[in-house]
């Protein structure tokens, strides 16, 4: 049967096009108003008054109009139906991260919401969600890998035009309890790096460069310039599943690392008879040295016997070298953008937030800093008053260094470098002492 085609408007249920009355006159919601959806159906609501439904009408019309119109029955999809359409469009990410994804969507995700259709999502019902994760025991990593997979599920919902808004916005979630890092001055570098023995250099490479596991297993003979004792990062492999995975490093940044001059014949000695593809560090049977093993065949090991030996020595994992790394070299006075550039992160907010703990001292440096420029500004009042002149020394604009010059942890900023000369002189005031 063929649809007749009417247009949008409202019309009076009650009386016919001529004015008569009709059967249902007087029953029911007397005006009906009608539109067309982008898809060609026609939808109709009735409402008891027409000024409802011109309003009801015209909110729709503007919707259509600004394209923020969602038909009815198009939220009637599965959230499953539209994750299986998304993962498709997945292609693009690591193996690391699909595999994860694969894992969460099944255990967390798919029992509670595949049959939900996307219109039905309510945030509430999401927080409750999210709750009774938290409380069964889930880590604050898992549950934020579950509802990121139905937020972005759901935000292809948003850009098809299924749903008007993601119901996942503004969920706050769990927050990470991070376990306190371990980090390692330079006698305790060199105290693990005896330890382990033959794999020696990897303990101190990773400690004094900040490189991840993945970026130094993947380093080639090529990538070592010796004679700027520089390291180029290009690639990382991780083991996924079993299966080793060759990628770019994190946040698909190639990067040069500078490495210390001792490390340079250490080096050296891993790469002679080798050729500009191979591994410089490379497992006792050939290949990629993976973590996994190394860490339960070597490392661990070496840990325990220093710990036997010296009970303050942090417990560490291979990765906190990379913060030993990270310690070592704000301590000796680099700056946050050199720190960043050699750690590989996105940006220097993000290595500031990382590692807040390691700039204490710069905190206590701007007291002592304050507090000497006070002493010295009552000190000049004092003399002032005493010889009767009228003019002070030009404490602003002083360049020689002050009776308090600090420096945080072995380097860095010194502190009168924290005032700026203006043109303002000292006036004498008559200042107690």
């Amino acid at each position: 049967m063929q649809r007749r085609n009417r247009r949008a408007g409202v019309e009076d249920r009650w009386r016919r096009a001529d004015g008569s009355p009709t059967a249902r006159a007087n029953k029911g919601r007397r005006w009906l108003a009608r539109y067309v959806d982008d898809q060609g159906h026609e939808n109709t609501r009735p409402f008891e008054r027409k000024v409802d439904a011109q309003a009801w009408l015209d909110e729709i019309t503007a919707m259509q109009v600004t394209g923020a119109y969602v038909a009815p029955k198009a939220g009637r999809v599965s959230v499953g139906e539209l994750y299986a359409k998304w993962v498709g469009t997945q292609s693009h990410l690591k193996k690391t991260t699909a595999s994860t994804r694969r894992y969460t969507w099944p255990v967390y995700v798919e029992p509670r919401w595949s049959a939900v259709a996307v219109a039905d999502v309510q945030t509430t019902d999401v927080r409750a969600w999210v709750q009774s994760m938290t409380s069964s025991g889930a880590g604050a990593a898992t549950v934020e890998n579950a509802v990121g997979i139905l937020r972005q599920v759901l935000e292809m919902a948003v850009e098809d035009r299924r749903i008007a808004r993601n119901p996942c916005t503004g969920i706050k979630l769990p927050r990470r309890k991070r376990r306190p890092r371990g980090y390692l001055t330079h006698r305790q570098v060199e105290q693990l790096a005896v330890e382990v023995g033959p794999d020696a250099t990897v303990v101190r490479f990773l400690a004094y460069t900040g490189l991840r596991w993945g970026e130094m297993a993947a380093l080639r003979v090529g990538d070592a310039k010796m004679l700027r004792r520089r390291i180029h990062v290009r690639e990382s492999v991780t083991e996924v599943e079993g299966q080793l995975e060759w990628s770019s490093p994190k946040s698909y940044e190639q990067r040069m690392v500078p490495f210390p001059a001792f490390l340079a014949n250490e080096l050296a000695m891993l790469m002679i008879g080798k050729k500009p593809d191979d591994l410089i560090f490379a497992a006792p049977e050939g290949g990629v040295l993976r973590v996994s093993n190394w860490r339960r065949r070597v490392f661990n090991k070496a840990v325990k016997r220093v710990l036997e030996k010296d009970a303050t020595f942090p417990v560490v994992t291979p990765h906190d070298l990379r913060h030993t790394a990270a310690s070592l070299a704000i301590s000796a006075g680099a700056n946050v953008k050199a720190v960043q550039t050699m750690l590989g992160h996105a940006s220097a907010v993000l290595t500031l937030d990382t590692y807040a703990d390691l700039f204490p001292d710069d905190l206590e440096m701007v007291s002592a800093a304050l507090d000497d420029a006070r002493t010295r500004s009552l000190e000049a009042a004092a003399d002032q008053l005493r010889t009767g002149t009228t003019e002070g020394p030009d404490l602003d604009n002083q360049s020689g260094p002050s009776t308090c010059e600090h420096t945080s942890r072995g380097g860095g900023i010194r502190t009168h470098d924290l005032f700026v000369p203006n043109e303002a002189r000292y006036q004498a005031a008559p200042h107690p002492v």
